[in-house]
């Protein structure tokens, strides 16, 4: 059972990760068309004006963690964020095949 359930959050990282590159790919595409924007494009303008729907997720961070962290994090560029992302759901995508992998065994 605990086997399937490291699958199962490898595979959420998996997927985080390819949504991430999706999102990525999109800011470098508005960043490239829009030259006023810049690199500073921030997540928080990101999400706000290109992805409204993903924009949700800043209240569900206000509700897990202080203020202060939520709006650094949301101000941080989009283009640096997001491919940190990559890596981090990639990481942990691989730390829980590792652990299915000794549960087989």
């Amino acid at each position: 059972m605990l086997r399937k359930v490291f699958i199962i959050l490898a595979w959420s990282g998996a997927i985080g990760a390819v949504t991430d590159a999706a999102i990525t790919a999109f800011a470098a595409w508005h960043v490239l068309v829009s030259p006023d924007l810049g690199l500073q494009l921030s997540v928080d303008d990101h999400l706000k004006t290109h992805l409204p729907f993903l924009y949700w997720l800043k209240s569900v961070a206000y509700a897990l963690a202080p203020d202060s962290f939520v709006d650094w994090l949301f101000n941080l560029p989009a283009l640096a964020y997001f491919p940190f992302r990559i890596l981090i759901n990639l990481l942990f995508g691989w730390w829980m095949l590792k652990l299915a992998t000794k549960l087989k065994a």
